[in-house]
Protein backbone atom coordinates (compact mmCIF):
# COMPACT_ATOMS: atom_id res chain seq x y z
CA UNK A 1 0.00 0.00 0.00
CA UNK A 2 3.04 2.35 1.04
CA UNK A 3 4.68 1.47 -2.00
CA UNK A 4 2.04 2.14 -4.72
CA UNK A 5 1.11 5.28 -2.51
CA UNK A 6 4.75 6.63 -2.96
CA UNK A 7 4.51 5.54 -6.49
CA UNK A 8 1.25 7.05 -7.59
CA UNK A 9 2.15 5.88 -11.49
CA UNK A 10 2.67 2.67 -10.66
CA UNK A 11 -0.80 2.83 -8.55
CA UNK A 12 -2.04 3.49 -11.84
CA UNK A 13 -0.53 0.95 -13.73
CA UNK A 14 -1.84 -1.47 -11.53
CA UNK A 15 -5.48 0.36 -11.45
CA UNK A 16 -5.35 0.33 -15.39
CA UNK A 17 -4.07 -3.17 -15.70
CA UNK A 18 -4.68 -5.64 -12.78
CA UNK A 19 -2.55 -8.76 -14.60
CA UNK A 20 0.36 -7.18 -13.29
CA UNK A 21 -0.87 -8.26 -9.31
CA UNK A 22 1.88 -11.48 -9.42
CA UNK A 23 4.34 -8.86 -10.62
CA UNK A 24 3.55 -6.34 -8.11
CA UNK A 25 3.67 -8.66 -5.65
CA UNK A 26 6.54 -10.00 -6.14
CA UNK A 27 8.20 -6.53 -6.76
CA UNK A 28 6.94 -5.40 -3.47
CA UNK A 29 9.00 -8.57 -1.58
CA UNK A 30 11.93 -7.45 -3.42
CA UNK A 31 11.63 -3.47 -2.50
CA UNK A 32 10.30 -3.72 1.03
CA UNK A 33 12.14 -6.55 2.11
CA UNK A 34 10.49 -8.35 4.52
CA UNK A 35 13.66 -9.42 6.80
CA UNK A 36 16.68 -7.30 6.92
CA UNK A 37 19.29 -9.97 7.26
CA UNK A 38 20.14 -13.38 8.28
CA UNK A 39 22.87 -14.82 10.44
CA UNK A 40 25.03 -18.35 9.71
CA UNK A 41 28.56 -19.57 10.55
CA UNK A 42 30.96 -20.62 7.97
CA UNK A 43 31.54 -24.71 7.71
CA UNK A 44 34.75 -24.09 6.03
CA UNK A 45 37.45 -21.24 4.71
CA UNK A 46 36.15 -19.51 1.94
CA UNK A 47 37.41 -16.35 0.10
CA UNK A 48 34.72 -13.97 -0.96
CA UNK A 49 35.84 -10.59 -3.21
CA UNK A 50 39.30 -10.98 -1.70
CA UNK A 51 38.46 -11.67 2.25
CA UNK A 52 39.09 -14.56 4.13
CA UNK A 53 35.91 -15.83 5.89
CA UNK A 54 36.96 -18.92 8.63
CA UNK A 55 35.43 -22.07 9.53
CA UNK A 56 33.27 -20.77 12.45
CA UNK A 57 32.90 -16.82 12.04
CA UNK A 58 29.06 -15.76 11.74
CA UNK A 59 28.48 -13.95 8.63
CA UNK A 60 25.59 -11.81 7.89
CA UNK A 61 23.25 -11.81 4.59
CA UNK A 62 21.89 -8.39 4.51
CA UNK A 63 18.68 -8.88 2.05
CA UNK A 64 18.29 -5.50 1.62
CA UNK A 65 21.89 -5.23 -0.16
CA UNK A 66 21.34 -8.19 -2.13
CA UNK A 67 17.92 -7.20 -3.36
CA UNK A 68 19.57 -3.52 -3.99
CA UNK A 69 22.62 -4.82 -6.00
CA UNK A 70 22.70 -1.99 -9.07
CA UNK A 71 25.36 -5.33 -10.82
CA UNK A 72 22.25 -7.52 -10.60
CA UNK A 73 19.03 -5.50 -10.78
CA UNK A 74 18.69 -2.56 -12.97
CA UNK A 75 17.42 0.25 -11.42
CA UNK A 76 17.05 -1.40 -7.78
CA UNK A 77 15.53 1.11 -5.68
CA UNK A 78 13.00 2.07 -8.07
CA UNK A 79 9.60 0.81 -7.49
CA UNK A 80 8.64 -0.67 -11.37
CA UNK A 81 5.30 -3.16 -10.83
CA UNK A 82 6.06 -4.52 -14.52
CA UNK A 83 9.84 -5.33 -13.61
CA UNK A 84 11.31 -7.90 -15.83
CA UNK A 85 12.17 -10.82 -13.69
CA UNK A 86 10.25 -9.09 -11.08
CA UNK A 87 11.17 -12.52 -9.11
CA UNK A 88 14.82 -12.18 -8.74
CA UNK A 89 15.27 -11.16 -5.51
CA UNK A 90 16.74 -12.59 -2.38
CA UNK A 91 13.69 -11.91 0.07
CA UNK A 92 13.22 -15.59 0.54
CA UNK A 93 16.00 -16.80 0.95
CA UNK A 94 18.02 -19.16 -1.39
CA UNK A 95 19.16 -22.25 -1.73
CA UNK A 96 18.65 -24.79 1.45
CA UNK A 97 17.79 -21.76 3.06
CA UNK A 98 14.93 -20.86 0.86
CA UNK A 99 11.59 -19.77 2.83
CA UNK A 100 9.48 -23.02 2.06
CA UNK A 101 6.17 -21.00 2.66
CA UNK A 102 7.38 -18.16 -0.18
CA UNK A 103 4.17 -19.55 -2.98
CA UNK A 104 1.70 -19.35 0.01
CA UNK A 105 3.10 -15.85 0.78
CA UNK A 106 3.16 -14.71 -2.93
CA UNK A 107 -0.51 -16.30 -3.48
CA UNK A 108 -1.71 -14.74 -0.24
CA UNK A 109 -1.08 -11.09 -1.68
CA UNK A 110 -2.34 -12.02 -4.70
CA UNK A 111 -5.57 -13.05 -3.77
CA UNK A 112 -5.26 -9.92 -1.32
CA UNK A 113 -4.85 -7.37 -4.42
CA UNK A 114 -7.06 -8.92 -6.48
CA UNK A 115 -10.11 -8.41 -3.96
CA UNK A 116 -8.89 -4.89 -3.29
CA UNK A 117 -8.70 -3.95 -7.00
CA UNK A 118 -12.31 -5.12 -7.07
CA UNK A 119 -13.68 -3.57 -4.20
CA UNK A 120 -12.01 -0.19 -3.63
CA UNK A 121 -11.42 2.54 -6.40
CA UNK A 122 -8.28 4.10 -4.38
CA UNK A 123 -7.20 3.49 -0.79
CA UNK A 124 -5.68 6.89 0.27
CA UNK A 125 -2.73 6.46 2.59
CA UNK A 126 -2.96 9.69 5.38
CA UNK A 127 -0.33 9.79 6.97
CA UNK A 128 3.25 8.50 7.36
CA UNK A 129 4.09 4.65 9.06
CA UNK A 130 5.13 3.42 12.51
CA UNK A 131 7.71 1.05 12.08
CA UNK A 132 8.18 -2.43 14.06
CA UNK A 133 10.73 -1.92 16.95
CA UNK A 134 13.04 -5.10 15.38
CA UNK A 135 16.36 -4.85 13.58
CA UNK A 136 15.46 -8.34 11.86
CA UNK A 137 12.04 -7.38 10.70
CA UNK A 138 11.38 -4.56 8.65
CA UNK A 139 7.63 -4.00 8.63
CA UNK A 140 5.11 -1.50 9.89
CA UNK A 141 2.91 -1.48 12.96
CA UNK A 142 0.49 1.32 11.22
CA UNK A 143 -0.15 2.69 8.24
CA UNK A 144 -3.14 5.13 8.35
CA UNK A 145 -5.65 4.88 4.89
CA UNK A 146 -9.28 5.96 4.32
CA UNK A 147 -10.73 3.32 2.27
CA UNK A 148 -13.61 4.61 0.16
CA UNK A 149 -16.37 2.65 -0.45
CA UNK A 150 -17.21 1.58 -4.71
CA UNK A 151 -18.29 4.04 -6.35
Amino acid sequence: MLALHQNPDQDKKLRENPDLIPSMVSETIRWQTPLAYMRRSALVDVEIGGKTIRKGDKVAMWYISGNRDEEVIERPNDYIIDRERPRHHMSFGFGIHRCVGNRLAELQLKIIWEEILNRFPKIEVTGPPTFVNSSFVKGYEKLPVIIPTKL
